[in-house]
């Protein structure tokens, strides 16, 4: 996983990079760590120009979507050949300890079946946080570049 800070050096170097990102057939996982909606709207507009490429938006996390409606997002994406970024994205970064299977995090929302959709998209993945957040074992492994925003405070 490569970690870069907005604006930073890293982060130029990679958005360099985004036109090869986006012409590969394999999945690229973003996170957009903790941003505030104009720092997002910034890095959308990087991505879009460097990659020559559109962002198709989805709340489908907060709204708690079918899995038929993400099953259907992603053939959208993937026939576009569009970025998915999915907004309100913290509760895949969610620690519960009393939690046993990703289903049982939020019954209104199946994780299980955005990760497989996510993990055999071939194209780039965004997710927004609105929190900072800190990325588990198992989601650092997932995350190709973690973009994250400075703190104001």
């Amino acid at each position: 996983m490569l970690v870069v800070d907005y604006q930073s050096k890293s982060y130029r170097r990679f958005l360099e990079d985004m036109a090869l990102i986006a012409k590969h057939k394999t999945r690229f996982l973003i996170t957009l760590n903790g941003g505030s909606a104009s720092e997002l709207a910034s890095v959308v507009q990087d991505f879009t120009s460097n990659a020559n490429s559109t962002v198709q938006y989805t709340n489908a996390i907060s709204e708690k979507a079918s899995e038929a409606s993400v099953t259907e997002l992603f053939g959208d994406v993937r026939t576009s050949r569009n970025m998915l970024l999915l907004e309100k994205s913290d509760l895949l970064f969610d620690k519960k300890t009393d939690v046993k299977h990703s289903h049982e995090r939020d019954n209104g929302f199946d994780l299980n079946n955005l990760f497989k959709n996510i993990a055999k998209h071939n194209g780039i993945v965004i997710l927004a946080t609105e929190e900072k957040q800190t990325l588990s074992s198992t989601m650092s492994t997932k995350v190709d570049v973690l973009v994250r925003f400075r703190d104001l405070a």
